[in-house]
Order: C-alpha cells, then sequence, then structure tokens
C-alpha cells in the first residue's frame, strides 16, 4: 500500500486531513499547540527586537544623545535579550523532554490500533506492509503526524517573523524624499522590489512541490523495501538468529542482500536533485538580498535615511525575505505531507469486518455449553480454496475431542472459527442455539483458553505472562505453575512470580527452553480458569511420547472441562471419547480410538499404523 504520487489533493482536502492531524497531536500531547506557539513566538521576536534596540542605539549615537539616554537603551536591549533567552530556553527544555514523550505516544498509537484490528487484518500481507511503510517514514523521515509536529513552530515561528519585519519596515515608507529624486528614491524602486521578491517566492513553491514529488516516488518506488528492512532488523538483532548467523556464515549472504536493497533505491539521484533545486533557491535568496543592499544603500546615499534606520530597514527587508520564503517553504510542506497523513488515516480507519454482538454470554456453573458447526466452509481472505468445506461438529460440555490430521488439513482452521477470530464464509457456528456472532464478543472470548502452536511468552515477569495481566494473584499462577510441571523451576527463582522472561528489558532476565516455555503457556490457560481449553499443537517441537505425557497430564488438570486436543500425531487420541479426523478440509471419520481402527482402509488407521511404534 503506497502513497499515490500522481493523486492531486486540493486545499480543502489539506486542510481536513490537516486539521485531523492536529487533533491528534493535541490529543497525544495538549501542551504541544500553546508550549510550541509561544516558544516560536519568543524565536521570532528575539533576533528582531535585538535588532530594532540596536537601531535605536546607532541613530542616538550618530544624533548626540546624552551618555544616559544611551546607557539606558543598552540596558534595555540586554534585559529584553536576557529575558527571551531565559523564558526561551526554558520553554525549549520542557518542549524535549514533551517530545520524546510525543513520539512514544505516537508509537503506542500504532500499536494499540494494530492490537484492536480484526485478526483478519492482522494476518494479512497488506495490513502489514502499509503499517511498515508507515513506521518506515515516520522513524526514517518524520513524515506524517511528526513532520506536523516539527512544521507547527516553524510556521508559526515564519509568521510572526513577516508580522513583526513588515513593522520595523513601515518607516521606511514614510520617510520624506530628498530634494534630488532619482529613480532609487521613487516609489517604482519599492514596487520594483517587491516584484522580485514574489517571483523568487513563487519559483521557491515551485521548487519545494518538485522536490517532494520527487522524494515522495523515491519512497514509493519498491513496495516491499520497508517491509524487508523491518524483517531484516528484527532477523539480525534476534538472540535466537544469531547462532544461526555465525554457525551458517551467514553475514556475507545478509550483506549482499543489504547491498543490493539499497543499491536499487536511487538516493543517489534524489540527492543530486535536491542539491540543485537547493542552489537555485540560495541564488535567488542571493539576488534578492544583493537587490536589498543597493536598494537601502542608494537610499541612504540619498540621506533619506540615518545610520541606524540602514541597519533596521536592511536587517527588517531580509528578515521579511527570508520569513516570507521559510513560510511558503514550509507551507508546501505541509500540503505535500498530507499524502502521507492520508496513507497513516488509511491505516487508522480500516474498518472492523467482524459483526459483534451484544447477548451476554450465560455465566453456568455448571459449564453446560454446547457448541456446534452446522455445515460451516470457510476460506481465507485472498484465496479461492476452501480451507474447511460443509463443516459439522458438536462440542459437549465436559467431553474430551482429539481433532487430528495431516499439517494442512484444517485444524487450526477450526479453531480460529470456534474462537471467532474469523467468521465462517458459509454456514453458522452457535452456543447454545444461538449464532456466536450475536453474543458480546469480548464474553464470548472469555469461554476459551487456548496455547496456540506458535503461542508467545513476552519479556514480561514470569507472573505477568501467567495471569496475561498487569495484577497478578500470586498464589493463584504459583499453582497453575506447579500444576503445568514448572514448580521445581519456580523455586530456583529467586525473584520468584516478579523474575523477568528473557533479557530485552531486564540484564537479570531468565531464558527458558522450549519445553519450559510450553509449561508456562499451559499454566496460563490453566490460570484463566475458563469453561473450554484449547491446545492447538503446542507441543508440536517434543517427540511424539513426550508429547503424549504432556497431553496425559494435562488431560488430569482440566477435570471437568471441555478440552480439545489438535495434533497431526495421535498422542491425544487414548484418552480422548470422542476423535475427529480432518482431511483437505474435511471432517472424514469421527468416533473413538477403537472404533476408528476398525475402520479398515481410512484416513484414521493410516495414521495410527505410520505412527503406532511410539505408543505401543
Amino acid at each position: 500500500m503506497n502513497i499515490n504520487t500522481e493523486r492531486r489533493i486540493g486545499l480543502w482536502e489539506a486542510w481536513k486531513l490537516t486539521k485531523r492531524g492536529y487533533g491528534i497531536i493535541r490529543s497525544l500531547d495538549p501542551s504541544f499547540l500553546p508550549l510550541s506557539a509561544f516558544s516560536a513566538v519568543i524565536k521570532a521576536i528575539q533576533p528582531l527586537s535585538v535588532l530594532y534596540f540596536l537601531a535605536r542605539i546607532l541613530n542616538e549615537l550618530t544624533g548626540g544623545a546624552e551618555a544616559r539616554t544611551i546607557i539606558t537603551w543598552v540596558s534595555i536591549t540586554i534585559a529584553v535579550a536576557f529575558a527571551l533567552s531565559v523564558i526561551r530556553a526554558l520553554v525549549d527544555r520542557k518542549q524535549r523532554v514533551s517530545e520524546s514523550i510525543f513520539h512514544a505516544k505516537l508509537y503506542f498509537l500504532h500499536s494499540e490500533r494494530y492490537m484492536a484490528f480484526d485478526f483478519e487484518h492482522v494476518e494479512q500481507s497488506q495490513t502489514n506492509e502499509l503499517l511498515a511503510d508507515i513506521e518506515a517514514k515516520i522513524n526514517g523521515n518524520s513524515l506524517g503526524i511528526p513532520r506536523l509536529y516539527y512544521l507547527f513552530p516553524q510556521l508559526v515561528t515564519h509568521f510572526v517573523g513577516i508580522i513583526v519585519a513588515s513593522i520595523l519596515l513601515i518607516g521606511m515608507f514614510d520617510t520624506t524624499p530628498a530634494n534630488t529624486a532619482n529613480f532609487f528614491t521613487s516609489s517604482y524602486t519599492t514596487a520594483a522590489l517587491g516584484g522580485l521578491i514574489i517571483l523568487i517566492l513563487t519559483l521557491t513553491l515551485l521548487v519545494r512541490r518538485n522536490e517532494d514529488k520527487v522524494l515522495a516516488q523515491l519512497f514509493d518506488q519498491n513496495p516491499k523495501m520497508n517491509t524487508f528492512l523491518k524483517y531484516y532488523y528484527r532477523y539480525v538483532m534476534a538472540g535466537v538468529a544469531g547462532k544461526d548467523i555465525r554457525i551458517y556464515n551467514q553475514q556475507p549472504a545478509i550483506k549482499a542482500i543489504m547491498n543490493y536493497w539499497f543499491g536499487s533505491m536511487p538516493w543517489n539521484r534524489y540527492f543530486d536533485y535536491e542539491g540543485k533545486l537547493g542552489a537555485a533557491a540560495a541564488a535567488g535568496n542571493a539576488l534578492i538580498g544583493g537587490c536589498v543592499y543597493l536598494f537601502i544603500g542608494l537610499r541612504a546615499l540619498a540621506g533619506m535615511y540615518a545610520i541606524g534606520s540602514v541597519v533596521q530597514y536592511v536587517g527588517a527587508i531580509t528578515s521579511l525575505v527570508d520569513n516570507l520564503t521559510a513560510f511558503v517553504y514550509t507551507c508546501a510542506g505541509l500540503k505535500t505531507n498530507c499524502q502521507y497523513l492520508a496513507q497513516f488515516y488509511e491505516f487508522l480507519d480500516l474498518p472492523d469486518i467482524k459483526y459483534k454482538g451484544s447477548l451476554t454470554t450465560e455465566k453456568r456453573i455448571d459449564n453446560d455449553y454446547e457448541i456446534e458447526f452446522h455445515n460451516v466452509s470457510f476460506k481465507y481472505p485472498g484465496t479461492d480454496t476452501y480451507a474447511l468445506k460443509n463443516f459439522d461438529l458438536k462440542l459437549r460440555v465436559g467431553q474430551r475431542l482429539a481433532v487430528v490430521g495431516m499439517n494442512g488439513s484444517g485444524k487450526t482452521t477450526m479453531i480460529k472459527l470456534l474462537c471467532r477470530l474469523y467468521d465462517p464464509t458459509e454456514g453458522e457456528i452457535t452456543l447454545n442455539g444461538i449464532n456466536i456472532k450475536k453474543y458480546d464478543y469480548a464474553e464470548y472470548m472469555d469461554l476459551f483458553a487456548v496455547v496456540f502452536q506458535d503461542f508467545k511468552l513476552f519479556a514480561l515477569p514470569l507472573g505477568q505472562n501467567v495471569a496475561a495481566a498487569a495484577q497478578v494473584d500470586q498464589e493463584r499462577a504459583a499453582l497453575c505453575l506447579e500444576k503445568a510441571g514448572f514448580g521445581k523451576r519456580l523455586q530456583g527463582f529467586s525473584q520468584g512470580l516478579d523474575t523477568c522472561l528473557y533479557k530485552e528489558f531486564d540484564r537479570e532476565g531468565v531464558e527458558v527452553s522450549g519445553g519450559e516455555a510450553q509449561k508456562i503457556a499451559l499454566a496460563r490457560a490453566l490460570y484463566k480458569d475458563a469453561p473450554i481449553i484449547v491446545l492447538d499443537e503446542p507441543t508440536a517441537a517434543l517427540d511424539p511420547i513426550a508429547e503424549s505425557e504432556v497431553y496425559a497430564k494435562f488431560n488430569e488438570i482440566v477435570k471437568a472441562k471441555t478440552a480439545v486436543y489438535i495434533s497431526h500425531r495421535l498422542s491425544s487420541c487414548r484418552f480422548c471419547d470422542d476423535i475427529a479426523v480432518f482431511h483437505e478440509g474435511r471432517l472424514v471419520q469421527r468416533g473413538n480410538h477403537e472404533q476408528l481402527l476398525d475402520e479398515k482402509g481410512e484416513k484414521y488407521e493410516e495414521l495410527w499404523n505410520a505412527q503406532a511404534q511410539y505408543y505401543q
């Protein structure tokens, strides 16, 4: 998902996009706009106030004023300059702190929105490419919301600078002409100078627009660049990848890939172009500066201005031109930035596809829940192949259901539908006879504790990993870890449940093996105390015998709860009273172990015979 560099954004649309952006900034940092505006005003006034007082001092000196008068002006100049410097330093210090907090909050805004997405968006490559592109432009190039953050004080500074400089120039046009009039002392000169300034400003605006257009095209030339870089940094910096990189000497290969990606981006062309445009803009400013000095100098020679006034007018008109140029440049930058704001809003505004009902799930002490799949078929978004087809299944309270089949047979897809990570393409799923879409989504999710094959633990304290929350019931968490077989290891932790997993944020953090991580994940499922527990191949990395032992132990722990065991191996089947056999997205067999073995030549017998050596 890239920036459309050819799409023209009108002024009204640009205004709405920018206004929304500053609304987001205000929500993240309410003090930014007033504080930034105040600092910008001080920054604009500071040099021009000194210029004004310096001009007064020079006029007093050349006019033969008394020493007391001159000392008074000098004292005022020093006092004003000192006061403005102190105020600006204090405000800037507060702004630096505020800026750091703002960037952290903006990054959290991305994460918060991403976590709130329907799971369908999370698994789509387009969403992840869009997020990677936005993050790269924000972090690497300060585009989008950060650009608004940086441009606002500049806009205020230049605007105030234009006003103050214009005020300082008023006297230049009230001066009584000298007896000897010429072109340089006439009003035509002023008009000519004004026309030159307008011409240079117009050229500056065109330069800026072309520069931003080239930059936008550069960013979007390779849409997968930012996604690749994000993956590269995560892969290379990860401790697990570090072992593979060294053992297999992957450094040269990684370096070659990086050189290819960077070499394919025409940065040199952009910087060449930027240099030429910058030189043209600098030449225009130099031309204006030369004309200003000539204009003021000749008028001074004609006796129109005192020495102090010459200093004031030269400084003021130079400041006016600089601020006008910068103001136009900044406004053009704001308009160009709207393309990146539109992309950011596209991410924020991704619609929630999933219907979220309002019915409450019945809180049953007896956990008497019945879930049924009614002729359910499902295709993943963007595909034409059914992952599940014409699927019917009923889950009864207290049931032990083993779901088996080869990899890719639809087992995990069934669990995703059961937990409403996706909704069926066809058919429906009911809870106690009511379509699960009609239930409040959060309440429905509370019915399930799932341990997926690709489960994740976080670099947080062990207790928070088990509780999946900031507040931890210490006794309950310890008991769940004990039941899951992690109790002995827990006793070796000096900080107990407060021990941080991994070392990303804590030097004293502990590393856990794959088997230990699985036990923590199982403890997390027990801690939730949901009526339905699902194990979706979390022990796939273990050998069949070890997996069988884990399932048998967990079967004892869950007691009267409804349990679903997913596996492509049959270790979970021997203690389950019901087995569902999946093949190519369909439920092909169902029954208990003995019944299915009696069905000669069918899929279950094939799987059992292939794995029987591990269980006999």
